[in-house]
């Protein structure tokens, strides 16, 4: 395990940069967004970014992962078929993503117009084809490549999409073109630097034939997973409206981007390290990878959820728009929590179905998961509104995340965490938590800052205390460190 530790903190340190601080600056803009936009139109914009994962699904996310899963088979003599068939899936994945502009906006309830749909249309289509061509650099190992490009569509995009706002007034497609915009920009980097070009591309019967047999239960796992993540946003906007969404939209949202950044701390690095395991027949050393994966998840995630649910009120107070208060500090821990329960499942247990090629299992795990929440969502919203559907959806994610788990480690053999390991985590979760509530409420953003810090020196410490590993480790690390001072000044 100690080999599978190195190499994950190793590429975790070097994907650092892309994985953080882009999730960073898109959570700070929709901070930015919410005392920019009314209701309806913050609604709007959050949805139509949501609904790209949809079209993307559809259009080419089953393609994304047989390229991540099993581009390496083909970078000798089959590197040219395998680049036109390429080029092929994603001019139809443009296609797709044109399709499906129209009924997504009509799902979000948006005001029909030219300029919201060309915008729409721009951002589905340059967001799904630079997901999957960083996802190309990511596979390759191809770290600066991808944290430019993935810096390049954060901050340019976002900035933009505020400068628009300020200057243009609260037009949804205003900053959805912009963040088209940075995507566009960053995918000329990708297409210079990898040599990508566009180009009518090829049919390949035989490299397709095993795409389709491994993808295609992906694409109806994929959709299964959007309802399930995203059903919540139609259900309260068909009954409430777009305003109505909006309201709902700012704490799930930001709720689900904390999760999601923390969860990919760790994801980026593992799933290479992962399949190149696999792929050199080592099965075992290939789920010890995910597994320890998931126990740092679960070290991230649980002082997360505890962080948030402590002080999401002066949080909100301090950050979010009068008008989105109220109900953002009520919904944002219930997000956080049933963001993490689904990172969690999604990052190990169905990572560890699609790693050993049993796909199909994640469609059923998904379908599960997306009727719980739809069914569960709707009787929470009849019986306590939008606070009500968030509670209905966070049993219908706890349910299906257990099932889950239940497979993948009773029959697929993902090695699970020691009992004692998830108690060391969840003592130094209530160590942190205490502290934190020792300490006067914050009323500023400094004071806030200075709380959150104090949050993760004390877990950190408490983390170090609990896991000898960790103490080892740091203690390996100074002294390589000395090592290398000493050689500097002989």
């Amino acid at each position: 395990m100690n080999g599978h530790t190195g190499k994950l903190v190793r590429n975790t340190i070097l994907y650092l940069p892309a994985q953080f601080l882009p999730p960073l600056v898109q959570f700070t803009t929709m901070i930015a967004w919410t005392h920019l936009l009314p209701p309806a139109g913050f609604g709007v914009v959050t949805f139509v970014i949501a609904a790209q994962e949809f079209t993307a699904l559809v259009g080419i996310t089953w393609w994304t992962l047989f390229v991540l899963r099993f581009r390496s088979r083909f970078t000798a003599a089959g590197e040219e078929r395998f680049r036109l068939l390429d080029s092929l899936v994603v001019a139809c994945a443009t296609v797709a993503q044109l399709v499906l502009t129209l009924p997504m906006l009509w799902l979000a309830g948006a005001p029909i117009g030219w300029a919201i749909v060309l915008a729409s249309a721009a951002f589905f289509v340059a967001r799904t084809i630079f997901a999957h061509y960083g996802e190309w650099a990511r596979g390759g190992h191809l770290i600066g490549l991808f944290t430019i490009s993935q810096l390049i569509a954060a901050v340019i995009g976002s900035g933009l999409s505020i400068a628009a706002l300020i200057m243009l007034g609260p037009v949804p497609a205003a900053a959805l073109a912009a963040q088209a915009f940075g995507y566009a920009l960053a995918l000329g980097v990708l297409f210079t630097k990898m040599n990508l070009r566009l180009r009518p591309g090829a049919y390949d019967r035989a490299i397709f034939a095993d795409a389709r047999t491994y993808g295609a239960p992906l694409i109806l796992s994929g959709v299964l997973g959007w309802i399930a993540g995203n059903s919540i946003r139609v259900i309260v906007q068909l009954s409430e409206g777009a305003f109505g969404l909006g309201l709902l939209s700012v704490g799930w949202g930001l709720g689900q981007r904390i999760a999601a950044v923390l969860a990919m701390l760790f994801t980026a690095a593992t799933y290479p390290l992962a399949v190149t395991n696999m792929e050199g027949g080592d099965r075992n050393g290939a789920l010890a990878q995910v597994s320890l994966n998931g126990v740092f998840l679960l070290a991230l995630l649980t002082p997360a959820m505890a962080g948030v649910a402590l002080i999401s009120s002066p949080l909100v107070t301090i950050m979010i728009a009068a008008q989105f208060r109220e109900m953002t500090i009520v919904i944002l821990p219930i997000a956080i929590l049933a963001a993490a329960i689904r990172a969690l499942r999604i990052h190990t247990s169905d990572q560890t179905m699609i790693l050993v090629e049993r796909t199909h299992a994640t469609m059923f795990a998904n379908m599960f998961e997306a009727s719980a929440n739809i069914v569960l969502g709707a009787a929470g919203l009849y019986l306590g509104g939008i606070v009500g559907a968030t509670l209905g959806v966070l049993a219908g994610t706890a349910a299906a995340a257990v099932a889950s788990f239940a497979y993948a480690f009773l029959r697929l053999g993902l090695p699970a965490p020691s009992g004692w390991t998830i108690m060391r985590i969840l003592l130094a979760t209530a160590v942190m938590s205490e502290t934190v509530h020792l300490l006067p409420a914050p009323g500023t953003l400094v004071a806030l800052a200075t709380t959150v810090t104090v949050a993760a020196v004390t877990y950190a410490a408490a983390i170090v205390l609990a896991f000898p590993k960790c103490r080892a480790a740091i203690a390996t690390l100074a002294m390589r460190r000395r090592g290398v001072r000493k050689n500097r000044e002989a």
